[in-house]
């Protein structure tokens, strides 16, 4: 981090004040120096573009330098930044000091120090601003990470399709859905079979494409297992529900598949079934699974 990298505001309501800061700095090396005769004028530039470091007077009609600072701290909040902060001021009171760090100030310098010493608290406030924006930036990558990783938990790789654990969560809220407000549920758990080959990531796109496009979109296409994929549907009424509707989506994969794999193997599907509108007692996302999975059959 050198001093021509570092972007640095200067807020003095006084002309002939600000002259002499940005002399000071500049002969230090700065040369990236913005100045503001206000609180208002300051912010403004901020939301142009940001500065590693505001130098402010703590003494300023109008907005003083700790009103300037509460600015810039919500400013840093909205924004999830860290702006170094540093006072100005001509009274280098112990009471003064003590203020201004509670109310969020990196540093505090008096308007008599030399250009020696502003420059290297001004230098410190942007070395604290810099890690702490380095902290941020860490941070905001883990999340995002950690965001990635729980995506990719709850999603099966090779189809994009829900995975079992999205699967199990759907239908346990799918009970509790039946069981407050009636309906009822259903889950087909679809197994495919290739003579003497794995099944290919083609044929499992295929699968799962045609299945999500034969249902509605309050119905879960999901990857139950390797070979096996999740249909659960909801119906509000017993008396219109249909069960061959599973039936019907083992038919739409035979067509969409010419019932053979990427390889040209003949594929081989069987289906077990459960539906329901009774929810006394209230099933179990196991108790579904294990009562489908019985039912198996091939076609």
């Amino acid at each position: 981090m050198r001093k021509e990298e570092l972007s640095v505001i200067i807020v003095d309501d006084l002309q002939f004040s600000r002259e002499v800061v940005k002399s000071g700095l500049t002969n230090s090396g700065f040369t990236d120096i913005r100045t503001a005769a206000s609180g208002e004028d300051a912010m403004h530039l901020l939301n142009q573009r940001r500065a590693h470091v505001v130098l402010a007077d703590f003494w300023m009609p109008g907005m003083n330098g700790l009103e300037v600072t509460d600015l810039i701290r919500r400013w840093d909040e909205n924004n999830d930044r860290y702006t170094g902060i540093v006072l100005l001021t001509a009274e280098d009171t112990t009471s003064s000091i003590v203020v201004a760090f509670d109310r969020g100030v990196d540093d505090f310098v008096s308007k008599s120090a030399s250009q020696f010493e502003l420059s290297a608290r001004v230098f410190g406030a942007a070395r604290t601003a810099y890690h702490q924006n380095q902290l941020r930036e860490r941070t905001r990558l883990l999340s995002s990470q950690v965001m990635q990783v729980k995506q990719y938990s709850l999603q099966d790789p090779q189809t994009s399709l829900p995975n079992r654990v999205q699967m199990e969560a759907h239908i346990e809220s799918l009970v509790e859905h039946c069981t407050t407000r009636g309906g009822g549920l259903g889950l087909g758990l679809i197994e495919v079979n290739s003579d003497n080959s794995e099944i290919r990531s083609g044929t499992l796109k295929t699968i799962s494409n045609s299945l999500q496009l034969a249902l509605r979109p309050m119905d879960m296409v999901s990857r139950f297992n390797m070979k096996t994929f999740a249909v659960s549907i909801y119906y509000e009424d017993p008396d219109v529900f249909n069960p061959n509707v599973f039936k019907r989506l083992v038919d739409t994969i035979k067509r969409h598949t010419r019932e053979t794999n990427d390889q040209g193997n003949r594929i081989k599907i069987s289906i077990g079934v459960w539906y329901s509108h009774i929810m006394t007692p209230v099933p179990t996302v196991t108790d579904i699974i294990a009562s489908a999975q019985r039912s198996s059959q091939s076609t």
